[in-house]
């Protein structure tokens, strides 16, 4: 498996775990290029950054400069922020999908996608079940190697105000310390973390096609 000389991809380099993904892919020097496809550039310039702009549901856009080793997913919205239920399938579901085939096409061999701890096609929670959707369709693309990282509850500050998921970081940061055993997987994961943890499964490939909350600190812990 190639480990020097990477190129990546990312899509969802704007978000609160793609622009730590993006940070650290910089500062790696496993990586030589690393691409950004998003609807607006993302603001930073660097010698490895070469950074598009594209419509992600319309291939033709992005198509010649979707081109690597490893394809990163980070997109993903809210139910507050895309209330619509079919365009919060097609944003969840549909987008990583397409993208995700013009990479198979263009032979990029390893994919790492965020999807969510409990992500189960036959989820009766439809957030769950979304989720399960989206990994069990993209697994079936046939990747030489395809991962899908599952945290819990990310913490960190997003640039856009969620009421809820403040207040439940809130009462989680009192709840972390007791969950134990076969519930530590539960706690609270900082997006640094899943990110770092992308980034050694992309590398160095993982045992497991799903990778809970708990083992993605397990495998930043190990690599320091």
């Amino acid at each position: 498996m190639k480990k020097q000389g990477l190129k990546a991809v990312i899509i969802g380099a704007t978000g609160l775990t793609g622009s730590a993904l993006l940070e650290q892919l910089l500062d790696d020097s496993r990586y030589d290029v690393v691409i950004t496809l998003s609807r607006k550039r993302v603001q930073k310039e660097h010698p490895k950054l070469l950074n598009f702009e594209a419509d992600l549901f319309d291939p033709v856009t992005y198509e010649h400069h979707l081109k690597g080793d490893h394809l990163f997913i980070c997109t993903g919205t809210t139910k507050a922020k895309t209330p619509d239920p079919k365009k919060y399938y097609r944003i969840e579901h549909d987008l990583p999908l397409t993208v995700a085939r013009v990479a198979l096409k263009n032979d990029v061999a390893t994919m790492v996608a965020i999807s969510a701890l409990g992500a189960d096609p036959d989820s009766r929670f439809s957030y769950n079940k979304g989720k399960g959707e989206m990994e069990s369709d993209l697994e079936q693309l046939g990747f030489e190697q395809a991962y899908f990282v599952q945290p819990a509850l990310i913490g960190g500050e997003r640039e856009e105000k969620r009421t809820f998921e403040s207040l439940w970081k809130k009462f989680q940061k009192f709840i972390d310390p007791l969950l134990v055993g076969g519930l530590k997987k539960y706690r609270t994961i900082e997006p640094a973390v899943i990110s770092q943890a992308m980034i050694e499964i992309a590398v160095n490939g993982y045992p497991k096609s799903r990778i809970e909350s708990d083992e993605l600190k397990e495998i930043v812990t190990k690599k320091s």
